[in-house]
């Protein structure tokens, strides 16, 4: 059957823009954030594979959006399209009340081109729509479900749980497991709460226990004895270990050794340390605040755990607050809990905090990607740079 459209235009409205998707967002745009099995434009792609994908960000980051997809960005679509709020993308909802069919008026039009936040869509706010990055990972559980349900219906080849020797499976029908995939002896999976889907070429290592909802990305590997606990996403290429909660890792980061990640997203290229935890509950059960760039949310969840961007590191045994938001490019050391907003760029810990010198942190980045068998494009140092210089100006 026919789509009654011919494109999708994935558009980003004030609250996309806003510091509410920080630190995730100052090197990507909300439709790449990860949640469920998918990223927003991939859960696009698979809804729709007949449909031209248009995309809309800041201008900042046209060029490396574009060079990452080879999609038209902040371009007018053609004929008639689909025009989805990039927060709904992002959260696996079926077609709703934020999707709608309409023209783009030359108001419009022009905010698109010009890299501009705009909302088309005119009605009730819908219920599924994100509006912050903790909450797009409290509502993470029920994205890994909706996407288990659709792959479900996408998927062609399973293997059978009867083929899996020296393996735990509890309620096998939910367990949607890749024939490339790897099962070490002695692993649980338990799918009683939730499905547990995962991907080609990942290799769950000996004696780890997951518990659905999960979704483990292509080629990660999950290290001897980890816990994996539901509403859980590990992105593509990713090392993970230790123990983790209703979190989400967007792809190419490590989190391997022993060490708690809870109510958490870490961004790509990231890196913590043997023993980093994180604690996502206040000993006073009080809803959880959390400050970026001075502006501070009262987030309403007693569960917040560390957002950190791109290409952050942390030192073996360091330890995070309730809510610590970490921007791009950091590398976190020392002793007791460094501050709850750490700007981009930062070098330090709770002692001292110094301003990480360009030209060192892009080729720590660099080092890093070639490991992977990646390559930085210009585009993304470009985008580094510039961030760099953003904060220096700030501070000035």
């Amino acid at each position: 059957m026919a789509l009654p459209f011919q494109s999708i235009l994935i558009y980003e409205d004030d609250l996309a823009r806003s510091r509410r998707f920080l630190p995730l967002t100052y090197t990507r745009c909300v439709a790449e954030l990860r949640s469920g099995a998918m990223t927003g434009i991939e859960r696009m792609k698979r809804l729709y594979p007949e449909a031209a994908i248009y995309l809309h960000c800041r201008k900042e980051l046209v060029d490396v959006v574009r060079a990452r997809y080879a999609l038209p960005v902040n371009e007018l679509p053609k004929g008639e399209s689909l025009l989805v709020n990039a927060r709904s993308a992002i959260c696996a909802d079926a077609l709703g009340e934020s999707y709608h069919r309409s023209e783009l008026v030359p108001e419009l039009a022009e905010a698109l081109i010009a890299g501009e936040p705009f909302d088309p869509y005119i009605g009730p706010p819908n219920a599924f729509t994100i509006r912050s990055i903790w909450e797009l990972v409290h509502q993470n559980p029920l994205a890994l479900v909706r996407d288990a349900k659709f792959l479900k219906s996408q998927t062609k080849q399973l293997v059978d749980p009867a083929s899996l020797r020296f393996i735990a499976i509890q309620n096998p029908d939910q367990l949607y497991l890749h024939p490339g995939a790897k099962i070490g002896a002695g692993v649980v999976l338990d799918c009683t709460d939730g499905p547990i889907m995962i991907e080609e070429g990942a290799h769950i290592m000996p004696h780890s226990t997951i518990i659905g909802p999960v979704f483990i990305g292509k080629d990660s590997i999950v290290k001897v004895g980890s816990k994996i606990y539901g509403g859980t996403t590990i992105g593509p290429v990713s090392k993970v270990g230790g123990e983790i909660e209703n979190s989400i890792v967007q792809g190419y980061s490590n989190k391997q050794h022993d060490g708690y990640l809870g109510h958490s997203f870490l961004g790509e290229w990231v890196n913590l340390g043997a023993g980093t935890n994180t604690s996502d509950l206040k000993n006073d059960y009080s809803p959880v605040r959390v400050t970026v760039e001075g502006e501070v949310f009262d987030t309403g969840s007693l569960f917040v755990g560390l957002m950190m961007g791109d290409h952050s590191k942390s030192a073996i045994g360091t330890q995070f607050n309730t809510g610590t938001a970490v921007g791009v490019s950091c590398n976190i050391f020392g002793e007791g809990f460094p501050p709850k907003w750490i700007p981009s760029f930062s070098w330090g810990g709770a002692n001292e905090m110094v301003t990480y010198r360009y030209e060192k942190a892009i080729a720590v980045a660099k080092a890093v990607v070639a490991r992977r068998n990646v390559t930085m494009s210009n585009e993304e140092d470009a985008m580094m740079r510039e961030l760099f210089n953003r904060g220096q100006r700030a501070e000035t």
